[in-house]
């Protein structure tokens, strides 16, 4: 959105005037736990599905240290070409390599709170991804995306996360800013459907004003269902109270249109604030679907700061906690509409050319960068990760299952790549205790003294420094993912192919980087369950040689390289690596398929498997079993051959 001033409300909002503003305390005692009478151990039990967007933070930017995340260790990112990984943006400005390294935005030392934004359109969003190489942040974006806060910077977002589910795998809808990211949480669209009649919007327009958009809202089939809903918010234009233009019902012409005593008008467009949705926790008249939509001041938009945000957050979660009978059939999600500038280092998922209802000007509508999310409720207690893909439309996908009312604006690529949200939860084992959360008007009153700090200055020539994340793990939820890529080689042909499968229960988006000879980028696969797609390298056009990586969700990462020795030249060793899961191991089938033994060797390049290496005779095998560590493993198998082999296998067994 259009960026306010930071002078405009410090000089006149201290942290005891916004907690008036919000009209609420700002106490995170612990209650008395409530039993667990009447809750089904299902789905069923989800009565009230409250729903917070806030703004233009990547996940990165706020939990790239975090502990247990696909964080700033992440052994599985992406690695480019040069030998670099995608930490290291290429940044021509900087003497000391040539790179620019994530840095920590250090509330303690600079005004880091209260730092601005940056661009966040769809070019600058498309640019920074370039197609995947995620390698032009710097040209994009500016320096100043690679900040990041930590513990100590925003501790009640990381307390969220440890009392929680936060999930690792949430991505934008759009690569692109607020109002079209909007569109897809209310109607699972920026343009007007599914029919691909209209290209969607891609940008911020000025559409609260003059709405032009007309399209069927969700919120218009819950009130056709005749399930009750609401958006809690205050239309005024005051950037200290008003929705700051974020209810994207008022993007729509029809709700400016019905009259002022249709419930769909009342609903969405009057005045309904969170002392008004305190009030309908205490007194247990909590619609089915509440969408909050918060001021400028507490979106978290650079220049409102995460404290401020945080209160916000907060206000609306003790509403929900302080009534045992609504917080037992609640769950609260808060996520983010954009990433503004700020980096984050996962590839998101793309559709395939040619894909329905997915492309707009010749790029891929999304998705866009990943963004926090967090699902808060008596299911999702415990500090879990989640790290199944979802987007914006995945949150209408929950309300699928809650309410039974179907969205069909919802594009059939998103269906089969973005979850649900329902593998955030554990039916069967509700955890109704309380948790203690940071005290949020002290946090707002220290984000007001930062103030008067300096800006936050960038990482001297020669001082930058890659972050480390908090020590220790954290709990993961089961996925659906059961993924599997491995290669053969036609010694006859020259061509090299990957076979991308999927036995899991939903699709898989794979993405297949080249590591020589051609341009840096992904190419996109997304592979339905039960099936599997083919990548074919032809070498009689790269002089022998194949190099390329495949990347997926959840840690799941191939690369094979080597160079093919051509039919009939057997007085060499000619290696062939062939893995699978077997119980608790990887089972490595090294064979040598030449007439000179050969050498592998398996490395580890995460987790604590010891190293193995065996000789292999002339036309052997041998099998190497590598263990898993809790279902996860990253071993890199070579072979002193001359040929540059090397197999590397990455990923999580479910």
């Amino acid at each position: 959105m259009t960026e306010f001033s930071r002078r405009t409300f410090v000089g006149a909002t201290a942290a005891a005037g916004a907690a008036a503003l919000v009209g609420l305390p700002a106490e995170t005692a612990s209650a008395a736990t409530p039993g667990s009478v009447g809750l089904t151990g299902t789905v069923a039990d989800i009565r009230h599905v409250v729903i917070l967007m806030q703004e233009n933070r990547s996940f990165d930017h706020y939990f790239g240290t975090l502990n247990g995340v696909r964080g700033f260790d992440d052994k599985q990112a992406l690695q480019f070409p040069d030998g670099g990984n995608v930490f290291r943006q290429p940044d021509a400005g900087r003497s000391d390599g040539g790179v620019m390294l994530p840095y920590r935005m250090d509330t303690s030392k600079y005004n880091a709170q209260n730092a601005g934004g940056l661009p966040h359109d769809w070019a600058t969003g498309h640019q920074a991804i370039n197609n995947g190489a995620m390698n032009k942040w710097i040209p994009a974006k500016g320096e100043r995306a690679m900040g990041y806060f930590t513990r100590a910077d925003v501790p009640y977002q990381y307390a969220l996360a440890d009392a929680f589910t936060l999930c690792d795998a949430y991505f934008t809808s759009l690569a692109g800013p607020t109002d079209p990211n909007r569109l897809y949480l209310w109607t699972g669209t920026s343009g007007p459907g599914v029919d691909g009649t209209t290209g969607p919007w891609i940008d911020n327009t000025p559409v609260t004003d003059n709405p032009v958009a007309d399209w069927t809202t969700y919120a218009e089939r819950l009130q056709d269902a005749g399930v009750s809903w609401r958006v809690y918010h205050n239309p005024s234009k005051d950037e200290r109270t008003g929705d700051y233009d974020d209810n994207a019902l008022s993007y729509f012409k029809q709700f400016h249109n019905f009259p002022a005593t249709d419930p769909r008008y009342i609903n969405a467009m009057t005045k309904w604030d969170l002392t008004a949705f305190d009030q309908h926790c205490k007194a247990g008249t909590l619609p089915t679907v509440s969408w909050l939509v918060a001021p400028y001041l507490f979106s978290e938009h650079p220049a409102a700061n995460p404290n401020y945000g945080a209160h916000w957050v907060n206000t609306a979660l003790q509403s929900l906690m302080a009534n045992p009978e609504v917080w037992k059939h609640t769950a609260y999600v808060v996520m983010y509409d954009e990433n503004d500038g700020y980096f984050d280092h996962m590839v998101p998922p793309t559709p395939e050319a040619g894909t329905a209802n997915e492309f707009t000007q010749g790029r891929a509508i999304g998705f866009g960068n990943r963004v926090p999310c967090w699902v808060a409720s008596p299911w999702s207690r415990g500090g879990w990760v989640n790290s199944q893909v979802f987007d914006h439309t995945s949150v209408l996908r929950l309300l699928e299952v809650v309410t039974g009312v179907q969205e069909p604006n919802i594009s059939a690529w998103r269906r089969a790549v973005s979850g649900d949200l329902t593998s955030c939860f554990d039916f069967s084992a509700p955890d109704l205790s309380l948790p203690t959360l940071p005290d949020t008007a002290a946090l707002m009153a220290k984000a007001d003294a930062a103030a008067s700090l300096p800006a936050v200055k960038l990482p001297a020539i020669g001082a930058q420094a890659m972050p480390v994340q908090e020590p220790g793990a954290r709990p993961h939820r089961r996925l659906p993912y059961r993924p599997w890529a491995d290669v053969t080689v036609d010694r006859a042909t020259g061509k090299v192919t990957c076979t991308l499968a999927n036995s899991g229960s939903v699709a898989f988006p794979y993405t297949v980087y080249p590591n020589i000879a051609y341009a840096f980028a992904g190419t996109p696969y997304t592979v339905a369950a039960g099936a599997s797609a083919s990548y074919v390298w032809d070498t009689a056009a790269t002089d022998g040689r194949y190099d390329f990586t495949v990347h997926g969700p959840d840690g799941f990462v191939r690369r094979f390289a080597g160079s093919v020795v051509p039919a009939g030249q057997d007085d060499v060793a000619v290696p062939v690596v062939t893995a699978a899961v077997a119980g608790s191991a990887l089972t490595l089938t090294l064979t040598n398929a030449g007439q000179t033994a050969a050498y592998f060797a398996a490395t580890p390049n995460d987790f604590g498997t010891p190293a193995q290496s065996v000789w292999v005779p002339a036309q052997s095998t041998r099998t190497l079993n590598w263990a898993l560590d809790q279902g996860r493993y990253d071993v890199i198998v070579t072979a002193a051959t001359g040929t540059r082999f090397t197999q590397r296998y990455a990923g999580t067994l479910h």
